[in-house]
């Protein structure tokens, strides 16, 4: 008897706390919706008052690609995300300038070009300064380029303005291993990039007019983002990579700083531009999650990791080796 008059409290408690948040997030919600109307009085709202003008920084890590990994576990990652950080600060009326930390290999050529044009809409409200790290080549560079200003460590490496696409031919192997591939298609071309035979001249060049194409939307992003003439840009463009001061003497970049330097830069433009006298505020915001940090610790700790093995020799191989690399019937790379 007692047992079941225990699980009766239990049960009610449970009900009343549930009952207390509802009425709690009934103001909440009054309150933002208010804030959502107020619209145009929105810089006299009590909410707005609160917050202050700043520097919105956003980050760029890793392969650029449309795809990101949001859970309870990791911060969400990818070109989506990056996206919709960019035009969150174009909204923000208190962001006043925004810089873009790139440390990326670079990526597919559509995740690349979206984020090329979320910087150029950008770049029509406020200022945009792009900072390189250790490596802003390829797609990092086709975001880059998009900036007011970029600034690269003398031993940063960028540049490697191309576009690539790449696969195996294992006909021979399929053979020795008695493994006959079937296909049945719509039509001769439907599989281009097939492994299982050797490449035909009418498909090279098709998928040769196709690299050159995404090639000449690369240069010429370059070339208006750079402002040069796209022979002069087609020069360095070549996929060679420069280090920051090669690129910086090509015209690449406009100055050789780390991180604090372009931030300082950025914090004398708004303040010049917007006629204010201090210092704004810098919104980082790199932490990871509570719960990430501290499996990351116990995986330092332990010598293990929650990765799972193949996700591991994803790390170590090559792009082109990667199995999840054939996830997609076509990826092309700049």
């Amino acid at each position: 008897m007692s047992d079941n008059t225990n699980e009766k409290k239990s049960k009610s408690w449970i009900v009343w706390l549930i009952l207390a948040l509802s009425l709690l997030a009934i103001p909440v919600g009054l309150f933002s919706r208010s804030e959502h109307k107020s619209g145009e009085n929105e810089e006299t709202s009590a909410w707005s008052m609160l917050q202050k003008d700043k520097i919105k920084v956003i980050r760029l890590d890793g392969m650029i690609m449309d795809q990101g990994r949001e859970s309870i576990l990791s911060l969400p990652r990818g070109a989506s995300v990056a996206i919709k950080n960019l035009r969150k600060a174009r909204d923000d009326k208190h962001v006043k300038g925004v810089l873009i930390r790139i440390n990326s290999p670079g990526g597919t050529v559509g995740a690349s070009q979206e984020l090329n044009q979320a910087v150029l809409e950008l770049r029509k409200e406020k200022p945009v300064f792009a900072t390189m790290g250790d490596l802003a080549a390829s797609g990092g560079y086709y975001v880059a380029c998009a900036c007011d200003r970029i600034y690269a460590n003398p031993g940063t490496l960028t540049g490697s303005i191309g576009v690539i696409m790449s696969g195996f031919n294992l006909k021979g192997l399929t053979e020795k291993l008695g493994v006959e591939p079937k296909v049945i298609k719509s039509g001769p071309f439907k599989d281009l990039t097939s492994m299982y035979r050797p490449m035909s001249e009418a498909e090279r060049a098709i998928l040769q007019g196709l690299i050159d194409d995404s090639y000449d939307q690369f240069v010429t992003a370059v070339a208006q983002g750079r402002k040069m003439g796209k022979e002069a840009v087609k020069k360095l463009a070549d996929g060679r990579i420069y280090s920051g001061r090669q690129a910086l003497k090509n015209g690449l970049v406009d100055k050789l700083g780390s991180y604090e330097d372009a931030l300082n830069d950025l914090q004398n433009t708004c303040k010049k531009r917007y006629g204010l006298k201090k210092e704004l505020k810098v919104d980082d915001d790199t932490s990871d999650s509570i719960l990430e940090s501290l499996l990351d610790t116990s995986n330092k700790v332990t010598g293990f990791s929650s990765a799972s093995s193949a996700s591991m020799f994803d790390e170590v191989l090559p792009m082109t080796m990667r199995a999840r690399f054939y996830n997609q019937p076509l990826w092309m790379m700049p």
